[in-house]
């Protein structure tokens, strides 16, 4: 059906209800995807921010090693060999001129435990010469073929020292060079010594975290020494030694330990140093690497409830079970209107439905006594029996039709009240056969009885006829042309069977319990006298359980199909 057609239907108001609940659903999802895209923007672009302090860290980390590096090996050879100056080979000078213990305050350990060597290897002949013993096999062989080539690297070029980390006899520990260049910056020698830089003297690690400040004034937290009152001196004691960071105000900047964790590991991603020892990773964090000390990497991770000051209003929290709740309440908000069209439709539907079907219900009787009005009217009765026969036919269909309108309207109604006393089923039988047998001979019907009485059952003789009938009717409308239609009553113990067969093409199993559904119809003759929309069989179940009766369809030998109406015997009384 179309638009025009639903709204001339059930009324323009349902079709634009609806659509108002549909668009109330889709601006509601509309809004929650553009809110959570928002979300997800802003989340995104603060833990950019967030990364991005996290990388300046590393930063700051990488470069203060590089200077705390640079004064170590300034110490070691600018006062001996000078590794800045153009050389010639003729003027380099002898290895000897390294100091037997460098001057860079490392911590190793003493001179009887920690003997120092000194080595010049001369390129590209590769001869080395050493001065205070010599290293291992293992380092010797690195010091020959793996020096050299760092050596001559870009970076070692620019900064003119370097460290390599090894794995001697002893435990890990740091060859330390510097390259010596001519005047056409080809490398010509390399002068070095035994450290621990790095590995085992780790004080330039722990310099950085206790001094180089990582984060801007303006965070959360911090403050200037010359902002805060000279006369609070012990409220800052306690402010420092306190286990809270954020909330509090620290007069020397937020500790590097209770803002990140440092993690710094060579180029085998072997972990040299890590600071906090308890400190975990999280997802803010920066790298940055340090290739010619040792081809270290600074990893900085922030922690997560840090990160949330280093942005203005912190990270936003995701929106998504907010966003969903919306989303969640306008669907149900719209199920509920759309099931209250639904009930809407379906009355609208009903209400059709009830008068097309009172209409066809009401069409039986009424053809009856059309029928014989017209016999007397035209003066075709052939005797004054016939006249009285129809006079009494039109009377008994004008009892129907006030029956049948009392039916419907009790079927309207939640609990219908019948009589119940004691009933000749096989005469109500009787009766409903002489009734309905000028429209059975009118399709070219017969009608069969196999009654045997008695026949007694409790129950109201006006509801087993109007059963009968519409039985009967449906069983005229759906078979065919010619048929044989049979009435039978049974006493079989406590109960009293009354049953209807017909020739029809039967119901099939999946659709018997359908068909006693109110409008529910399989299908009729195209004649207009066979239309309708399944009240007959509604009303039949409502007045059997009016009557504490039970109803049931079931298939005939022939392939019919068989009514049958079960009634409880009546053991007193007489039939009324």
């Amino acid at each position: 059906m179309s638009i025009t057609g639903h709204m001339r239907a059930y009324g323009a108001r349902p079709l634009l209800l609806g659509g108002a609940l549909v668009g109330i659903v889709i601006f509601s999802a509309l809004a929650v995807r553009e809110s959570m895209i928002n979300a997800r923007e802003r989340r995104e672009a603060a833990e950019g921010t967030v990364r991005d302090y996290a990388m300046f860290a590393s930063y700051l980390y990488a470069t203060r090693t590089y200077l705390f590096a640079r004064d170590r090996a300034a110490a070691a050879y600018d006062r001996s060999i000078n590794p800045g100056a153009v050389w010639s080979r003729s003027k380099l000078p002898p290895v000897t001129a390294l100091a037997a213990i460098p001057d860079t305050m490392e911590r190793c350990g003493s001179s009887d435990k920690w003997p120092v060597y000194r080595f010049r290897l001369d390129l590209p002949s590769r001869a080395i010469t050493y001065a205070g013993g010599r290293p291992a096999p293992q380092i010797e062989a690195i010091i020959r073929d793996s020096v050299p080539t760092l050596a001559d690297r870009p970076w070692v070029r620019r900064v003119r020292f370097g460290y390599l980390f090894v794995d001697a006899p002893g435990g890990r520990e740091t060859v330390a060079y510097a390259p010596m260049f001519d005047s056409d910056t080809a490398l010509i020698a390399v002068y070095g010594y035994r450290s621990c830089y790095g590995v085992r003297d780790t004080t330039d690690y722990n310099a950085l975290i206790g001094v180089v400040k990582v984060l801007p004034p303006m965070v959360p937290g911090y403050i200037d020494e010359k902002a805060r009152s000279a006369l609070d001196s012990a409220h800052r004691a306690s402010e420092l030694a306190g286990d809270s960071m954020m909330g509090s105000k620290w007069p020397y900047g937020m500790p590097a330990e209770s803002l990140l964790t440092v993690t710094i590991s060579d180029a085998q991603h072997r972990q040299i140093y890590k600071a906090p020892k308890d400190g975990h990773s999280s997802n803010y964090y920066g790298v940055a690497p340090v290739r010619f000390i040792g081809d270290v990497t600074f990893w900085v991770s922030l922690r997560p409830d840090v990160a949330q000051y280093l942005v203005s209003g912190g990270i936003p929290e995701s929106r998504v079970p907010a966003s969903l709740l919306l989303l969640a309440g306008s669907i149900v908000l719209a199920i509920a209107g759309f099931a209250s069209l639904r009930s809407e439709i379906r009355l609208v539907k009903s209400r059709q439905r009830f008068l097309a079907n009172v209409s066809h219900e009401l069409r039986t009787p009424l053809q009856q006594i059309l029928m014989f009005v017209q016999l007397l009217r035209l003066g075709r009765t052939r005797n004054e029996a016939e006249r009285e026969r129809s006079l009494e036919i039109i009377e008994r269909e004008t009892h129907r039709l006030i029956s049948l309108s009392n039916s419907v309207l009790a079927g309207a109604k939640s609990e219908m009240q019948l009589d119940s006393a004691p009933v000749d089923v096989a005469g109500v039988a009787q009766t409903a056969a002489d009734f309905f047998m000028p429209l059975a001979e009118a399709r070219k019907m017969r009608i069969e009885l196999d009654l045997h009485e008695p026949a007694i059952a409790r129950g109201d003789p006006g509801a087993i006829r109007q059963i009968l009938i519409n039985v009967l009717d449906n069983a005229a409308k759906y078979g065919p042309i010619g048929q044989t239609i049979t009435i039978g009553v049974r006493h079989e113990g406590k109960i009293v069977r009354l049953w209807v067969d017909d020739c029809g093409p039967g119901i099939a199993a999946d659709q018997r319990q359908n068909v006693w559904e109110p409008f529910h119809r399989l299908g009729g003759t195209l004649d207009d006298s066979t239309g309708g929309a399944g009240l007959g069989l509604s009303i039949v179940r409502d007045l059997a359980t009016a009557m504490d009766a039970t109803a049931d369809l079931s298939t005939t030998p022939a392939g019919g199909t068989r009514f049958t109406l079960a009634l409880r015997v009546s053991h007193n009384g007489t039939p009324s």
